[in-house]
């Protein structure tokens, strides 16, 4: 793959700085912001001057499965809204992910429009919507990729959990980096996205 033609996303700058870090590949980062209208707006102004070859949209999610646990990474099929629209991951790339090394792919993300704090309103999103997590951005990444055909992947990591609360998300944030950047670099390598080539 051509260098730099792989853009990974987040909303929050420490995550990007974070995984710049840590991540063993060549390509481009962009903070995009929280919420719908940032991503939006950054991701159409980078599709509209440079397209990437991918997109990975990427970063901390909310637990509201409460089979999950701190720090696993979900990488769901599809991100959707509460009105009930949903967007795809890649088709092509998840199918040749799952048959060329077994990934796990699957269930459903929930973008919401503030955060659930609450173990209750948690629980109460995932009987649901059957949602495994949540976020504030990853079903319009999804979507502005899909408007301007570019492929697009949004695996999270689980920074906090109905047990756990929102006062563990940077307690325990390096230590998430650490794993998600291990998973995306698994990932990367996977889709044929090798440093220095």
């Amino acid at each position: 793959m051509i260098k730099n033609r792989l853009l990974i996303a987040c909303a929050l700058k420490q995550e990007s700085t974070a995984l710049q870090g840590r991540l063993q590949v060549d390509c481009r980062f962009l903070v995009t912001g929280l919420g719908a209208h940032r991503t939006r707006k950054s991701l159409e102004s980078v599709f509209q001057s440079e397209p990437p070859s991918l997109l990975i949209f990427t970063g901390t999610a909310g637990q509201l499965d409460p089979s999950l646990g701190l720090g696993q990474v979900v990488f769901p099929q599809e991100w959707c809204l509460k009105d009930g629209s949903c967007f795809p991951a890649d088709a092509e790339l998840t199918s040749m992910l799952r048959e060329g090394d077994g990934w796990e792919i699957e269930g459903c993300g929930l973008t919401v429009s503030t955060a659930v704090l609450r173990a209750k309103s948690r629980l109460a999103l995932y009987q649901q919507f059957g949602a495994r997590i949540c976020d504030m951005e990853s079903a319009f990444a999804l979507q502005v990729a899909s408007r301007y055909g570019v492929p697009c992947l949004a695996p999270k990591i689980v920074s906090d959990t109905a047990q756990s609360g929102i006062s563990v998300f940077w307690r325990k944030f390096d230590s998430n980096m650490d794993q998600l950047a291990q998973y995306l670099d698994k990932l990367i390598a996977s889709l044929g996205y090798i440093k220095g080539r």
